[in-house]
């Protein structure tokens, strides 16, 4: 079954005829071809479902067809008519599957029944829906709840996550690790600090109105290619894109419309105004050359008597430690900030030029800026250069930390998390009588930490591919 992966140059815009040939071959692969094209009409509608795909919005005003090449994909994988029998784990040992790639594992369709490992012959049996349920208890019941993680994902439905999260504290358990601790831990953590919001300011309108829009480590066409219809129009109106990205993504270069005949027959439109490939982690650096650029053009500004380039109003009413930060900027050094970004001082005062001018701008960012231990940081000073000019509170402006799941946020008001502070015990205790743990539980980085220790003895997963999502995979695999 192993099959070499083919690589192929590809010059075409993002989107097109390659997206629509994909959807008919991911339908017809599936086996789903009628069906699953009635459900795609009802996606991301507002009377239909979210996608299981990504994170971005339902729009108010729906194209007809609201769903992307990926989201299709995922769709057809969910309601696939192929299935995987025992008889398939009776002719494949484990040791033989390990050999194959997740994409052929998928291929294979969806389980029919319970299995459990068989060490013996290396192979998953069957298992009664009552053994397992029996078995599966009789096991969490061996072990001190405390050693045991119940870990979810925002593929996990909000009634499924609630009962979950009650299942786990009546067990005895506040080991509620999800798959926002390894995407947006750090937005969590860095926005509140800056803003006093964990989330952010930014309203699908909101692009209608942006006179500016900025990415930071975010593949768009991958990871949210929904989004693209509001960047294709705001490019349409002449707004600068500029993006960041150590990769040169197809999606923010070019990008073509399936749903527009004219689109696909004359060809697509340039996204990026700028694109700036900064080294990895460079992003801060980036910025604080930017912030830069823009205060001493405002200390010029002030000195030569002309219009003031930064908000003074905005500063002085909603913000605090301006001095400070102006101070850092001012004395941070050209050679220090072209070597850590890896991009030419030319190129931020390009950026700057472009962020000085507009009234009005949205600042985008990806798990490119928040999955590193230098993401909490890096996050506030994307915030900071925002307040420069009051682009945060007003229409078409604001932060937009663009999440992987359409449910996460969702999933910490029903409970899931290992933050106790965050969930409401009390009202737990009282509508279900019993007495919820009060100790704070581990974030995936205490699970991983756990399981490489040997603390970690137990591991329940709800929706979620843990291995597959957690870094250092030639470490935690083995463990």
């Amino acid at each position: 079954m192993r099959q070499k992966a083919k690589v192929e140059k590809y010059e075409a815009p993002a989107g097109g005829w390659g997206s629509l040939n994909a959807v008919a071959h991911v339908l017809t692969q599936e086996e789903v071809a009628i069906l699953g094209s009635e459900i795609l009409l009802k996606q991301n509608k507002p009377d239909g479902y979210m996608c299981v795909s990504c994170s971005w919005a339902k729009p108010a005003k729906p194209h007809p067809f609201e769903f992307c090449e990926n989201g299709a994909k995922a769709t057809a994988w969910e309601i696939t008519a192929k299935t995987v029998t025992p008889e398939f784990f009776a002719q494949h040992a484990v040791t033989e599957l390990r050999g194959w790639s997740d994409h052929q594992l998928e291929e294979q369709g969806r389980l029919t029944t319970p299995m459990r490992y068989d060490l013996a012959s290396d192979k998953y049996v069957p298992v009664d829906w009552r053994d397992a349920f029996r078995e599966i208890g009789a096991e969490l019941n061996k072990l001190d709840p405390r050693s045991v993680v119940m870990y979810t994902s925002g593929r996990a439905s909000l009634e499924a996550s609630y009962m979950y999260q009650l299942f786990g504290r009546m067990y005895g358990t506040n080991n509620f690790p999800d798959s926002s601790n390894m995407c947006h831990e750090t937005t969590s953590v860095a926005l509140p600090e800056v803003i006093g919001s964990p989330v952010g300011t930014v309203l699908l309108e909101d692009f209608e109105h942006a006179d500016c829009i900025f990415f930071f480590g975010h593949n768009t066409t991958t990871n949210a290619p929904r989004m693209l219809h509001p960047l294709q129009e705001a490019a349409q109106r002449g707004v600068p894109i500029i993006t960041f990205n150590p990769l040169r993504e197809r999606g923010l270069e070019r990008f073509v419309n399936p749903q527009d005949p004219f689109q696909m027959i004359a060809g697509g439109t340039r996204i990026s105004s700028q694109y700036h490939q900064v080294r990895l982690g460079g992003d801060a650096a980036a910025i604080v050359g930017i912030c830069k650029c823009v205060i001493e053009a405002d200390d010029r500004a002030r000195t030569n008597g002309d219009p003031r380039i930064l908000d003074v109003d905005f500063i002085a009413r909603h913000t605090a430690g301006f001095e400070d930060f102006a101070s850092f900027c001012r004395k941070a050094n050209w050679n220090d900030l072209e070597r850590a970004s890896g991009l030419g001082r030319d190129a931020m005062f390009e950026v700057a030029g472009a962020y000085m001018t507009a009234k009005a701008v949205i600042a985008n960012y990806g798990m490119g800026v928040t999955q590193h231990k230098h993401g909490v940081e890096t996050v506030k000073m994307i915030v900071n250069l925002l307040l420069l000019r009051g682009n945060i509170g007003k229409p078409g402006a604001g932060i937009s930390p663009i999440r992987g799941h359409s449910n996460v946020q969702g999933q910490r008001t029903v409970g899931i998390s290992e933050k106790t502070k965050l969930v409401p015990l009390d009202k737990l205790a009282g509508l279900y009588g019993f007495e919820p743990p009060r100790w704070d539980g581990l974030s995936t980085v205490d699970v991983c930490e756990g399981i490489l220790k040997g603390d970690v003895q137990g591991f329940v997963s709800l929706g979620g591919n843990f291995l597959r999502a957690v870094p250092e995979r030639s470490l935690m695999e083995p463990a």
